[in-house]
């Protein structure tokens, strides 16, 4: 864009008056704008109270900002028509028609056909345009705001950007979310990003509230609240009105009966000259009478009020239509509906504007907005709710009847919303099938909340058809669902659900079930309607195989499970896979496979394995992203679960390259946990944290989810290792205090324990123990046990030991894994040679010792590699035998190697005390890693790349990488010198 393009929208209002009293604020703003490449996107939040003056500045910031070359772009919010993402529909608008369309193409990129869903007509501007991609909800909005960000970073290539948000206050939600991206993720940007908003506590919606407190935090974003005005900014104002000093008493006047609102002061001024109540001299101006003669108005309503009652009728009319249209509206509007006759119109739209009432906005067409929105207020106020709905139908079919095909999304909504509240006088099919429409380009726009709207309207409004409304209660539903509204979401679809039995109707019915489970699923809400409503579903459908009753069959498998009915959650899931092999249909058997994890039963972990590997071979198949990151997703704590680190980590790696192609948050969300628990680990404690951190950071893009429990579990390990559990402690007060009945409490009595309160930890754990250990079941089951394990042994506490060890008992031999791989402590048999240790139990808490040393060097954890170590020299000096002193030294000395290999401040500590004068262990020769050392001895036994590879269970490319990593480490010249290298070393065993 040229910098000698036009402003747009209201941007380029010619001002009534001299810009006063925000010099520092413009002056702040300006500083602010990012004019070097590189500076990187900043951001301001402009609040005031109405009429304080916050769109004056912005006007000036534009201004000035464009005179230097930069480009603006804006958008404002409307009051009364709301439309998805307006804001930034009506800035992209702009770029579209001042720009080439070459040159937009180019800094549209690849991702620029994701915007189709803000401006649906971008298309039909810009050529070759790559279609919108479809996924999960949060996987198509991060798209979206990703392409966005995009095109603002291209933008900024070429001169400074300004972005202006006017009146968020009124953003719907999804405006608010994309605000929020660029904020807290458009850092690339060469942009200043300002938005303007009320801050009275009736303006200011939640989720604009919890936007502002969000992006509060982030780096770069500068607050501006415009105050009233000063009496010295009086003066000014005046002086820059009339050129020269306002008398003392004037400028006391005008700010009694103003109170300094900035647009007050301009209409008492108005009034001011209008009734020639000033006297202006050379020097000075001054009240040419008394204040308390003067009747000035001194509200808005009293100053809309009087200029009205000097109008005709015809001007007020069309103030009147006008002012129930919205932010805007056109001439042709204002003709079509008849509100005066032709021949009258334009001179009672001269008549308004030359009351200083509505301006011409700047546009393509002729049309006006009203000079302030307080002014728009004050003229419906003034409205019986009669003749309101009466100007909303005028309005609503003249808007109909110059409807073109393809009109945009902003159309649509305002038919929606006119036809609605005209509907006291008629006209309701229209209102429902508007709002229907409305509500579908809503949902094609990914705004979610406003499909709610809108589909919940139209079913107010009387949807007759039953086989119709039932069709729009399934729709909204799933808005619901994908709005994060789990529970208006279950009562919909369970509504549905009985409207179909009434029915008669079983595949409504099934979808309903389907959906109300799926509505369960993600929230983890434990809810027996789930499984009685697929129950009734999978009765009443017919007994042929389908798809939907594939779909059913897999649904309650899941509800099943969640429930903690697995042996029939398999026996569902094994039926759903029978009906779509029979059917040969692929997707649906990859998509129940991928879940198979959900519904292990009475499976092996291998079968299920087993599966998760059809599926995802399934997905590579049929080129679907979606049903390989699915499967991914579960592969790898199903590794975990076979304690196959290695294999994992393979996983995992190809878990990020798929999310990241597809742009999917939960993924990439449930990726970085993977990767934080498996770094903590292998003793990456760096790594571990930057994960949970990028995890967290990933969660705040779901919706309906709340992924802080992740992440608090993940620091409360990484800070554990750390000794750094001290950070912790007002949030163990909290705990300490509101969490009696929950399943923390475990956590809570380790971190006590460890903390040096053992009278604390041992009260709380007593506490726990005496309720029983029956209500930890449902949730966090494996860490509940090995927090109350350590507890134990940190305490000593004998009888507690007792109860915790039968638990442990029953998981023997396996790898502890909390959720999901949310954490992973390594091998259960530390922690029951640890709590044997407690019970004076030698024989078995050495035998358990010596295989959970064998279990971590398997799976490369370091971290708990160490801790077993560390239990085990721990066990054997308790145990006093006479070999064991020297034994229990090289324990230590290897626990103490990998300590200070890893990081671990409190192990060094406990391990250097307990064996004084040990010296530390190298835990693998030159650096090497216990996968590389495994490598090593395969090919000492003279095996090829591809051969080690089979042995392994890794691919032959990752085992040539390992030789290569190998060789640099040791400083062996070829494979020859390696092979000699390990069998000197002893690494070469039977």
């Amino acid at each position: 864009m040229s910098p000698a393009a036009p402003l747009p929208g209201p941007l380029g209002l010619s001002p009534a008056f001299a810009f006063a009293g925000r010099a520092r604020e413009l002056a702040t703003l300006r500083a602010l704008l990012p004019r070097a490449i590189g500076e990187g996107r900043r951001a301001a939040l402009i609040a005031g109270e109405p009429g304080s003056g916050k769109s004056r500045l912005a006007r000036e910031l534009a201004a000035a900002v464009a005179a230097e070359g930069a480009t603006v772009l804006y958008g404002d919010c409307d009051g009364v028509v709301g439309s998805p993402y307006g804001p930034f529909a009506a800035a992209l608008e702009h770029l579209v028609r001042r720009s080439d369309p070459a040159t937009l193409r180019r800094q549209l990129g690849p991702t620029g056909g994701e915007l189709t869903r803000i401006y649906p007509d971008l298309d039909a501007w810009v050529d070759d345009l790559p279609r919108a991609a479809s996924g999960d909800p949060d996987t198509e909005r991060h798209r979206l705001h990703t392409a966005v960000t995009d095109l603002l970073v291209a933008l900024g290539q070429n001169a400074p950007l300004l972005l202006l948000l006017e009146d968020v206050h009124w953003a719907d939600p999804s405006t608010l979310h994309l605000m929020r991206h660029l904020v807290r993720s458009g850092a690339e940007a060469r942009m200043l990003l300002v938005a303007t908003y009320r801050d009275a506590e009736a303006d200011q919606p939640a989720e604009l509230a919890d936007m502002l407190v969000d992006v509060g935090r982030t780096e770069g974003v500068t607050r501006i609240r415009l105050d009233e005005l000063s009496g010295e900014e009086i003066e000014e104002f005046v002086r820059l009105a009339t050129g020269v000093e306002p008398a003392p008493d004037l400028t006391a006047t005008v700010r009694d009966l103003t109170g300094g609102n900035a647009f007050l002061v301009t209409e008492l001024w108005r009034k001011l000259v209008e009734s020639d109540a000033l006297e202006a001299g050379l020097y000075s101006v001054r009240l040419a009478r008394p204040a308390g003669e003067l009747g000035v108005p001194t509200t808005v309503r009293e100053v809309v009020g009087q200029r009205l009652s000097r109008l005709s009728q015809q001007a007020n009319d069309v103030l009147a239509l006008a002012g129930v249209s919205g932010a805007e509206i056109e001439l042709e509007t204002l003709r079509r509906s008849e509100i005066v006759p032709d021949d009258a119109l334009l001179a009672a739209v001269d008549e308004a504007v030359a009351a200083g009432l509505l301006v011409e906005a700047p546009r393509r067409g002729l049309a006006y907005r009203f000079a302030h929105e307080l002014v728009r207020r004050a003229v419906t106020d003034r409205l019986s709710a009669t003749r309101q709905a009466e100007l909303h139908l005028r309005v609503a079919e003249a808007l109909e009847a110059g409807r073109q095909h393809g009109d945009g999304r902003a159309v649509l909504a305002a038919l929606a919303h006119h036809y609605a509240a005209a509907a006291p006088l008629g006209g309701i099919e229209r209102a429902v099938d508007y709002n229907l429409l409305a509500a579908d380009s809503a949902v094609a726009a990914l705004s979610y909340d406003e499909a709610v709207v809108r589909f919940r309207t139209a079913l107010e409004l009387g949807v007759r058809d039953t086989e119709e409304r039932a069709d729009v209660m399934l729709r909204l539903g799933d808005a619901c669902h994908r709005a994060g509204h789990a529970d208006a979401a279950l009562e919909t679809f369970a509504r549905t659900a009985e409207l179909a039995a009434s029915l008669r109707a079983p595949e409504l019915l099934a979808r309903a079930a389907v959906g109300f489970e799926a509505s369960c699923w993600r929230p983890a809400i434990h809810d027996a309607e789930a499984v009685e409503l697929l129950e009734r579903a999978v009765a009443d459908l017919p007994r042929e195989d389908s798809e939907l009753r594939a779909e059913v069959h897999r649904a309650l498998a899941r509800a099943l499970e969640l429930r903690g009915d697995s042996s029939r959650a398999a026996l569902e899931r094994d039926e759903a896979i029978g009906i779509s092999r029979r059917r040969h249909d692929s997707r649906t058997l990859a998509m129940t496979l991928a879940q198979s994890y959900w519904s292990r039963g009475s499976s092996t972990n291998e079968d299920v394995n087993g599966m998760l590997q059809e599926a995802r071979a399934l997905g590579v198949e049929l080129a679907d992203d979606e049903i390989q990151s699915e499967a991914l997703a579960w592969l790898v704590p199903s590794y975990v679960v076979l304690c196959d680190h290695h294999a994992a980590r393979d996983s995992l790696a190809d878990l990020f390259v798929v999310a990241r192609r597809l742009s999917q948050p939960f993924f990439q969300h449930v990726a970085e946990h993977y990767a934080s628990a498996l770094a903590l680990c292998t003793g990456d404690l760096r790594e571990a944290e930057g994960s949970a951190a990028r995890s967290q950071e990933w969660g705040r893009l779901l919706t309906g989810r709340d992924a802080s429990g992740v992440f608090a579990i993940q620091m409360f390990g990484i800070r554990r290792e750390q000794a750094r559990l001290a950070e912790l402690a007002p949030v163990i007060r909290l705990l300490d205090e509101g969490v009696r009945a929950t399943s923390w409490r475990p956590g809570l009595a380790v971190v006590l324990a460890e903390m040096g309160m053992e009278d604390e930890a041992r009260r709380e754990l007593r506490t726990i123990l005496a309720d029983g250990l029956g209500a930890l079941r449902s949730s966090l089951w494996l860490a509940s046990l090995v927090y109350l394990a350590d507890t134990c042994v940190a305490l000593g506490d004998a009888d507690a030991a007792s109860v915790i060890y039968p638990e442990l008992l029953a998981y023997a031999g396996s790898n502890v894994m909390v959720g999901h791989l949310v954490s992973c402590y390594g091998a259960m048999d530390r922690y029951l040679g640890t709590t044997a240790t407690v019970l004076g139990d030698w024989d078995a808490a050495e035998a358990w010792f010596q295989s959970a040393l064998a279990l971590n060097t398997r799976l490369g954890a370091r971290t708990w590699l160490a801790h077993t170590a560390y239990g085990y020299g721990r066990m054997l000096i308790a145990r006093g035998a006479k070999d064991d002193r020297s034994h229990a030294r090289a324990q230590l000395g290897v626990a103490l190697g990998l300590a200070e290999e890893v990081g671990l401040p409190t192990l060094i500590r406990r391990a250097t005390e307990l064996g004084e004068g040990v010296r530390p262990t190298p835990s693998q020769p030159d650096g090497l890693s216990v996968r590389e050392v495994e490598v090593l001895a395969q090919l000492a036994r003279g095996r090829s790349n591809r051969e080690i590879g089979s042995v392994l269970h890794i691919s032959e490319h990752t085992a040539a990488n390992h030789v290569r990593a190998i060789l640099r480490k040791t400083g062996c010249a070829n494979r020859t010198e390696a092979a000699a290298y390990a069998h000197r070393r002893g690494l070469v065993r039977d």
